[in-house]
């Protein structure tokens, strides 16, 4: 299959967003076009190939990620310049569902880097005509990501909430504590017409889950996992108990699946194998 084949790929643009985060942009040889939640395996030669969601795609094979410097290998990428080469694979996995024409409210929740893919979705949404509202959250001021091409996004028929932990931008709290407040402003024979997307620190799509459970309103989280081979032959990634993968099986999981996780918003593993809590 063309996405398991690694392209050689010029990278035709480099946009700084924060600190130390950049977007890349490059366009694929095969045309073809991802799907909001879906990731490519990112080949810098000489030092690593590491997944990394898409954060952009238009109809004709432009694609972008966004990287934040976490790792030798993020460095990298980060540090690369318009005209510099890099090995892509992609697009893989599953990807976000897009909710029923019925839906009356969708939320997009996320945190750091985890905006990347619901940047992606939030234009899907926009032109299929969905209103939604957008709850961002990082750290300080300096860590949140998209925030003009939000407000644009956002700009009709949309809303766009933003939170940082120590009040430096918006409102001082946590995307959990400004999702549950919304809820609660819903009827709730509306429950069920709802639906959250999210991506971002696993222990914060944990809390935003129980939250869901405790109104019955449906879920799909992007999960991150270490990923060696992203085809479901490393099994780094597995999820206890059921041993889903995330290259495999997703990234995308729903709020079923997730509440069958025992691993969900608790462990990981490390380059190992081993098993490690999350932090």
């Amino acid at each position: 299959m063309t996405e398991r084949k690694i392209q050689t790929i010029k990278i035709t643009r480099v946009l700084n967003e924060c600190d130390r985060v950049r977007t890349l942009y490059f366009k694929m040889k095969n045309g073809v076009v991802p799907k909001p939640g879906q990731f490519a395996m990112l080949w810098v030669p000489g030092v690593d190939e590491i997944p990394m969601s898409i954060s952009f795609c238009d109809d004709i094979g432009n694609w972008a990620i966004t990287v934040k410097v976490i790792g030798e290998c993020t460095k990298a990428l980060y540090d690369l310049k318009a005209g510099d080469y890099i090995g892509v694979r992609g697009p893989l996995g599953n990807h976000f569902t897009l909710p029923a024409s019925s839906c009356k409210h969708v939320f997009l929740v996320g945190g750091g880097i985890g905006m990347a893919p619901l940047k992606f979705l939030s234009h899907e949404l926009k032109r299929s005509n969905f209103h939604f509202k957008i709850i961002e959250g990082a750290k300080e001021d300096g860590e949140l990501l998209f925030i003009d091409e939000i407000s644009d996004i956002t700009r009709e028929d949309c809303e766009f909430f933003c939170c940082t932990d120590d009040g430096s931008y918006g409102q001082k709290g946590f995307t959990p504590e400004i999702f549950d407040n919304q809820i609660k402003n819903i009827d709730i024979e509306e429950y069920n017409d709802t639906i959250v997307y999210t991506c971002g620190p696993e222990k914060m799509m944990y809390e935003l889950l129980k939250t869901c459970n405790k109104y019955g309103i449906e879920m799909q989280a992007s999960l991150e996992r270490i990923m060696r081979c992203g085809c479901g032959l490393c099994g780094l990634c597995a999820i206890d108990p059921m041993g889903l993968l995330v290259c495999k099986d997703g990234p995308i999981f729903d709020r079923e699946l997730l509440n069958k996780m025992e691993d969900f918003g608790k462990n990981k593993r490390d380059f190992t194998g081993r098993k490690i809590p999350l932090k």
